[in-house]
């Protein structure tokens, strides 16, 4: 589960990490009033207006900016607020912005800013879980900002930390020679603390900021493990009401980066479906399985999922009936195509590979409907015609 930047502050500042000063808001009037509050107490001389999304990318796309007024402040609080933002990590769609986080600029804070030395010197550093070693790593760099992973990657160093032990005190000393921090055991040691109590599975600090002996969280990136979340009431609340509909009807979706959407019942045989639209040259949208208790509701429910990423092109339907019933699978993918893809005009191509119980009715009542579904009985017919609709 990821968080937004403002639940990640909270951590933060639990464990006595400093993060700029701020204040989440919802409305361009409460932007204003956040203002006026961070100019009161904050010897800054401009304000940072974040917008709140669960992707990254935001500076480069429009999603952080400066304002030097509390009339700018509205202005490029409402030109968010209410807005789809388009960064790399969003579909075409993009995310709505529905909360700013509202923070004092560091970079323009003389209560921050050495008399001597107006220049903030950025670093990166993160916590995260290694699968292939099975250990959580320290990844660290003099180099910290935009693009670290491209333009740094060489220049990104790391700590193993063994499960027994924990971080060694040689660890620390390691971490603050190399980028040439005196002081920042204290900060290492909250930092990982936060990670193991909250079961985080990636820690990011981007940019981490230190100046006349001042250490602050400038941006973080907190990914929790969704099979902890029982053990964190306050972030787990908030996840259920945002994927309510996922977990209400045990429908196990993950989004991912691609343009082929599926829908399968089984989690073995979605993964070997996604693996056969990569190798017909597609991409897969997602990981969805309806599990083997489908039904008309619960893939109706799974056509919608699908159908928030606008940059699917075509969905491929991989059943097998079991428990399951075919022509019960068929009858939520008639409904479903009837309410969200023909009653909207959207054109969607949609490839149907059916095996099992009641398949020869499912396909009889698909024929019946006329509808411009691609009936398949084999996955290889249905990687051909995927390949064929996206080379169209």
């Amino acid at each position: 589960m990821n968080l937004y930047e403002f639940q990640g502050r909270d951590i933060l500042t639990s464990f006595s990490i400093s993060v700029p000063y701020g204040l989440i808001v919802d409305t361009t009037e409460q932007a204003v009033n956040a203002a006026k509050i961070i100019f009161k107490k904050t010897n800054t001389k401009s304000i940072v207006i974040k917008a709140q999304i669960l992707a990254g990318g935001r500076g480069k796309s429009g999603g952080i900016l400066i304002a030097k007024s509390l009339e700018d402040v509205y202005n490029k609080s409402n030109s968010l607020l209410g807005k789809y933002l388009i960064t790399s990590q969003t579909s075409q769609k993009g995310e709505l912005v529905k909360k700013l986080l509202i923070t004092e600029n560091i970079y323009n804070n003389n209560d921050i800013l050495n008399i001597h030395n107006t220049t903030l010197k950025e670093y990166y550093i993160a916590i995260s879980f290694n699968r292939d070693i099975e250990k959580n790593i320290i990844l660290y760099s003099k180099k910290g900002g935009i693009n670290i992973e491209t333009n740094y990657k060489n220049q990104i160093l790391q700590e193993v930390i063994d499960p027994g032990l924990g971080l060694l005190e040689f660890q620390y000393r390691t971490i603050e020679f190399h980028l040439g921090i005196t002081n920042l055991k204290y900060f290492v040691y909250n930092l990982y603390k936060a990670y193991l109590l909250y079961n985080a599975i990636l820690l990011e600090i981007n940019p981490l900021i230190y100046n006349n002996h001042k250490i602050i969280a400038l941006d973080s990136k907190i990914t929790l493990d969704n099979n902890a979340l029982f053990r964190i009431n306050k972030f787990f609340i908030t996840y259920k009401k945002e994927e309510k509909l996922e977990k209400n009807n045990n429908i196990n979706f993950i989004k991912l980066e691609g343009n082929v959407g599926c829908m399968v019942n089984g989690a073995g045989l979605a993964m070997a479906t996604m693996d056969m639209i990569k190798s017909c040259g597609g991409s897969p949208s997602n990981f969805l399985d309806i599990g083997g208790d489908a039904n008309q509701k619960k893939v109706e429910q799974a056509f919608n999922l699908i159908l928030k990423d606008t940059s699917v092109k075509v969905i491929l339907i991989n059943i097998f009936g079991g428990i399951v019933r075919c022509d019960d699978v068929v009858h939520g993918i008639i409904n479903a195509y009837n309410k969200y893809i023909q009653k909207n005009n959207k054109y969607l191509k949609i490839v149907f590979r059916l095996q099992g119980t009641n398949a020869k009715i499912a396909k009889q009542i698909l024929y019946n409907n006329q509808l411009p579904i691609f009936y398949t009985s084999t996955l290889k017919e249905a990687s051909n015609k995927i390949q064929e609709i996206l080379s169209s």
